[in-house]
């Protein structure tokens, strides 16, 4: 049995899908393709115009108590190994950035496909304490640029496999207190 984990580009291709989807965008057209993007210019500043509607998706692990609880099974795999079996949650926080005239409607909309359509991002699970976008103009090269930001936190059930072989022997000593 192989481990049961999504890879992070995975994850972003998920989101990136869903959300497109979400702002009734085809994630085949070419201007999808610059219409949301992944992570954050690497020059850091703005590539395109004040006026054009732009989203960005950052997908990140990040800690929560319950990703510290890991349950370990072993089953029967033949006469000299066992399959073990250690299964835990894995936190994602997913930070949605628009920027442009419907920065603030765009992250309104994802938003609630969240809780409306969560098939999109299935297999991982949405926690549902999503706090509504906040918009905060951000200001670049001496103009206001329209920003709205929102955050959500999803449950990824995680499953790491690997042989182990049974104790054939053990040798055992009985020493007397004396």
């Amino acid at each position: 049995m192989a481990d049961k984990v999504l890879e992070l580009s995975a994850i972003e291709d998920i989101f990136w899908n869903y959300t497109l989807k979400s702002l009734g965008l085809d994630p085949a057209a070419k201007a999808s393709q610059k219409r949301i993007r992944i992570g954050y210019q690497p020059e850091g500043a703005p590539g395109w115009k004040r006026t054009d509607n732009v989203g960005f998706i950052l997908v990140t692990p990040t800690g929560d108590p319950i990703t510290q609880q890991t349950e370990i099974s072993y089953t029967r795999a033949d006469e000299e190994t066992a399959l073990r079996s250690a299964s835990y949650t894995r936190v994602i926080q997913v930070t949605w950035t628009f920027y442009g005239p419907s920065s603030f409607d765009d992250a309104d909309k994802v938003r609630n496909g969240l809780f409306v359509n969560p098939a999109l991002f299935d297999p991982l699970k949405l926690v549902t304490s999503v706090s509504p976008p906040f918009r905060f103009p951000e200001l670049f090269e001496g103009q206001w640029w329209e920003r709205s930001s929102f955050t959500a936190q999803f449950n990824e059930l995680v499953v790491r496999t690997s042989n182990v072989n049974y104790i054939q022997s053990a040798e055992v000593q009985v020493i007397p207190n004396r």
